[in-house]
């Protein structure tokens, strides 16, 4: 019999500095199937096992595509150390050179560089939280920081002699550092001395309304889908939060040729795979790299 605990720990010991325990669990839950599997097949050692047998186990689960996908980055990953430690034959790129996550998704989530900027310059800053909302949606657009970061951002996390934002991040509870352009800077400043009500609070953005933080970060993206109206940038079958704004950046930043490294770091992901999530490509090519069932050698 394999002694897939052995294997199972061998790889969380390895990273489970860098993820949160729900993510541990996540990925897990994956190798345990894999190994039910290999047992099945009468596999007692991890270097015995071929490519061909890891997409036959995914072949006999009935899981919907966006969690085979997930499931392969968790494969990607756990064989990567695994042929690193000599303990398998091959690594995690060798068995799926290319991911194809869920394609509705991806490519529909997507809005170019002009549409972002159509949409930004369509906030009417005139009214009451007009400049607010442009602060907001701005950081979102071209920092990839999340809706949360952005709602609950703090004074403290501001370095304005740095020209950082400087944080934890609320999901993943890494820290961050990302830049603060010209633009984001003086929609800041603009913000807290013209616009902000005068109340004492840690929280950089408040809710208009009744004068208090914000209780979550929904605002964020109800605000960018009606700026995407209002623009008339066409989203039906598309979805147009906040989250979109983060897709995209990732997104335009690879057409403009950033390494995926680089935009790993701007996007505060401890691993690239969960970078390579965020980018959407090209249909066509989609059609040329799709390699989610390999063929077998």
């Amino acid at each position: 019999m394999i002694d897939s605990t052995k294997y199972i720990n061998i790889f969380i010991d390895y990273q489970s500095s860098e993820i949160k325990q729900v993510t541990i669990i996540r990925k897990v839950r994956i190798l345990r199937f894999l190994f039910e599997y290999l047992e099945s097949i009468d596999i007692e050692d991890l270097y015995d096992v071929t490519k061909m047998m890891v997409y036959d186990f995914l072949l006999t689960k009935s899981w919907r595509s966006q969690t085979k996908s997930h499931a392969q980055f968790v494969l990607r990953e756990f064989f990567n150390y695994m042929k690193e430690e000599g303990l398998a034959k091959f690594d995690g790129y060798e068995l799926y050179p290319i991911i194809v996550t869920n394609k509705r998704d991806n490519i529909l989530s997507y809005y170019s560089e002009d549409q972002i900027r159509k949409m930004i310059d369509s906030i009417d800053t005139s009214c009451k939280c007009g400049i607010r909302n442009k602060c907001m949606v701005t950081i979102a657009a071209y920092t990839g920081l999340r809706a949360s970061d952005i709602v609950f951002l703090t004074f403290s996390e501001i370095k304005w002699d740095k020209n950082i934002i400087s944080k934890i991040q609320r999901k993943t509870g890494v820290a961050i550092e990302i830049p603060i352009t010209n633009q984001i800077k003086f929609l800041l400043i603009d913000y807290l001395k013209n616009h902000r009500p005068n109340i004492k609070s840690e929280y950089v953005f408040i809710n208009s309304v009744n004068n208090l933080p914000f209780k979550d970060a929904k605002i964020l993206t109800s605000i960018v889908r009606n700026a995407f109206i209002k623009a008339d940038v066409d989203i039906s079958k598309k979805k147009a939060g906040a989250h979109s704004l983060r897709h995209s950046l990732a997104t335009n930043m690879l057409k403009n040729n950033t390494p995926l490294p680089v935009i790993k770091e701007i996007l505060g992901h401890t691993n690239i795979n969960t970078t390579e999530k965020y980018i959407s490509v090209d249909i066509e090519g989609l059609r040329r790299m799709s390699l989610e069932v390999p063929i077998y050698e």
